[in-house]
């Protein structure tokens, strides 16, 4: 084997990591050391060269973008002896670097060390490429949700461009609540690790996140909901309710609604402010450009209103303006300052709850060209593509009087409510959808998913939406990551069809992946979920539920024997959450089962079974599987 040099033509990060993750991946690959260095020019020696375009002298040249700033694309080309993979921007050179191991046999199914599969080459070929590969969407990233620890997000972190992603978006000023959700544990009183986190503490992890995003020059998104409570001076990193006192010049500043002021719920984050108080919006403004100052390393602030639907003001200065009216009105005093502060940094507002409606009488001022359009459907159903024209619901899409929203269920009403918004909107724009937040929950067979996210996105980008920021856990790998992969592929512009899933299958399960793949596509068909707007626990077919038993039960053993030949920790790890997860539907199918039957307290302590079987394995599965929320959601269903 002879040892193949690589060169990075210049120092940037992410190109850096991309010369270090060749280095690292072909090594192992091709069992030969093999180590970057830098050069300061590319002389077409037989080596491979990593940079972005403009440092081939105009040998690899690029098809222009939109934005390389924002836009990707690579390029892997042989020239002569050598091999050249160049982006239109360091990212893209890392994602190319990625796609090249790619085309030799490598894989990543899901984030972690044990989601990463080199296969052995007899070579590391340099010859014979000439793929140019430019990104569907610009907008391709996920946001923290759920429960994870540091590692689980720096795993993800790192699988992005791996996968042709760009994008990572931490909520609220610091996701001091979404850490917690991990670190202090409370739903596993059998987990031994258990600890309080500070304020400080949490920021101290979002630190080390945001040098991996930074590392791998992927975008950084920040904030999003908590701006009215930060501008009150009130706690605005999460959902809690506050114990402490409200003064009454403070109080004063809130949305009165129902003739009463004060805390929405008692809950800095849900609670609107009098938008027609010119010194309220002063305070909003104020407390975001304060933010964006203090941290240039953002590439995307979201300023969102509050958390909940119903809430704004009814005073004499408010209610002549719709919600959408007032958040225009903010984001036209807020976007020019915001160039003045931060000139590169872009701006997103989202249309969400009382939002989904465009404003009626105050015209977005687009002058600063640093706004961004997401659209957040979190009503929508999941059980149909976004432009399925039979999945509607009876409400009247006409904009409803403040205060008395309905939000729409069916996926018709939110598409022309996006509709209504581009006549207004700016041009760049991204989904905020929440295939991974909570669906997976419901219908306890995320596989499906790899069928909805690509229609999603077609749905989505014929309407004008230039991407997907996905709401999720970082941890919805179970029973794999062929779901996840899918939404990553597709949003580059690679479309997974049948011969790509079996590659994927094939890295996951190895030589019995048929097996796997026959498990679970008969059991999707079986279980016939999802369902219009609802879940598994809603199924009352009975000889469903039957059938699904019995197939859980004769699979046991086809299962069991088709891990035997697991040969790598990728496959070790797919087999074991598989067996997991049939025995996890046994013990739910039970429960629906008993409570098909009438029996009440017997489908409870089933779920008391599951939410114990999860507890005693959550070792097992904890990065694949977000336990929290699976447990959140046993215990509503026991309600």
């Amino acid at each position: 084997m002879r040892q193949v040099k690589i060169y990075t033509l210049n120092d940037d990060p992410a190109v850096m990591l991309a010369a270090e993750e060749l280095a690292r991946c072909l090594s192992k690959m091709a069992g030969a050391p093999v180590e970057p260095e830098p050069t300061d020019r590319f002389d077409g020696q037989s080596a491979i060269y990593v940079g972005t375009s403009e440092q081939f002298d105009g040998i690899l040249p690029l098809p222009p973008v939109q934005d390389p700033n924002w836009d990707d694309a690579w390029a892997i080309k042989s020239v002569g002896p050598s091999l050249a993979i160049a982006g239109v921007n360091p990212r893209s050179a890392l994602i190319g670097a990625y796609e090249y191991l790619r085309m030799l046999g490598a894989e990543w199914v899901w984030p972690g060390e044990d989601g990463e599969d080199l296969p052995r080459v007899e070579e590391i070929p340099l010859g014979g490429f000439q793929v140019v590969s430019i990104a569907a969407n610009r907008h391709r990233g996920v946001c923290i949700e759920g429960a994870p620890a540091l590692e689980h997000v720096l795993d993800m972190v790192e699988w992005l461009p791996r996968v042709g992603m760009n994008a990572y978006f931490l909520q609220f000023q610091v996701s001091s609540h979404f850490w917690r959700c991990w670190y202090e544990h409370t739903l596993n009183p059998r987990w031994e690790k258990r600890t309080e986190l500070t304020e400080s503490e949490c920021a101290d992890l979002e630190a080390k996140v945001v040098a991996a995003v930074k590392q791998r020059s992927l975008l950084l998104h920040r904030v999003g909901h908590g701006w009215t409570a930060a501008a009150l001076g009130l706690p605005a990193n999460g959902w809690l309710p506050y114990d402490g006192e409200v003064s009454e010049e403070t109080r004063m500043l809130t949305a009165e609604v129902a003739g009463s002021r004060g805390l929405w719920h008692n809950t800095p984050l849900n609670t609107e402010l009098c938008y027609g108080n010119p010194q309220v919006r002063q305070k909003v403004v104020e407390v975001v450009l304060r933010y964006a100052a203090d941290h240039p390393e953002v590439d995307v602030l979201h300023f969102w209103l509050s958390d909940d639907v119903n809430n704004h003001c009814e005073c004499s200065a408010c209610c002549g303006l719709s919600p959408s009216d007032w958040y225009v009105t903010l984001l036209n005093e807020m976007s020019p300052q915001l160039k003045d502060v931060a000139p590169r940094m872009k701006l997103a507002f989202l249309a969400y709850l009382d939002t989904l409606w465009p404003p009626r009488r105050v015209k977005l001022d687009l002058r600063s060209d640093n706004l961004v359009y997401m659209f957040a459907p979190i009503s929508r159903c999941y059980g149909h593509r976004l432009a399925d024209p039979l999945c509607a619901n009876d409400h009247s899409l006409g904009e409803p009087r403040l205060n008395e929203v309905v939000m729409p269920q069916g996926n018709r009403h939110n598409l022309e409510l996006l509709g209504l918004w581009n006549s207004v909107r700016p041009a760049d724009s991204f989904a905020f959808d929440y295939h991974f937040m909570a669906i997976w929950l419901q219908d306890y067979l995320s596989v499906r998913l790899a069928e909805l996210v690509p229609q999603d996105l077609a749905d989505y980008r014929e309407k004008g939406i230039n991407g997907i920021i996905n709401c999720c856990t970082q941890r919805a790998f179970y029973p794999n990551g062929w779901p996840y992969y899918v939404m990553a592929r597709t949003l580059w512009g690679t479309a997974p069809g049948a011969e790509i899933k079996a590659r994927y299958f094939a890295h996951a399960y190895g030589e019995n992946a048929s097996a796997a793949g026959d498990f679970l596509d008969r059991l999707a068909c079986l279980s016939g979920s999802p369902v219009h707007r609802l879940s598994w626990w809603d199924t009352a077919d009975a000889g469903k539920v039957s059938a699904v038993l019995e197939f859980l039960r004769e699979r046991e053993r086809v299962l069991a024997a088709a891990f035997q030949g697991a040969r790598t920790p990728a496959q070790e790890r797919s087999w074991r959450l598989l067996l997991h997860y049939r025995q996890l539907l046994v013990v739910l199918w039970n429960a629906l089962s008993e409570k098909l039957s009438g029996d009440v307290d017997g489908a409870r302590a089933q779920l008391r079974r599951a939410e114990e079987f999860l507890r005693e394995t959550e070792g097992d599965t904890a990065s694949a599987l977000d336990t929290f929320l699976m447990l959140q959601h046993l215990s509503r269903l026991m309600e």
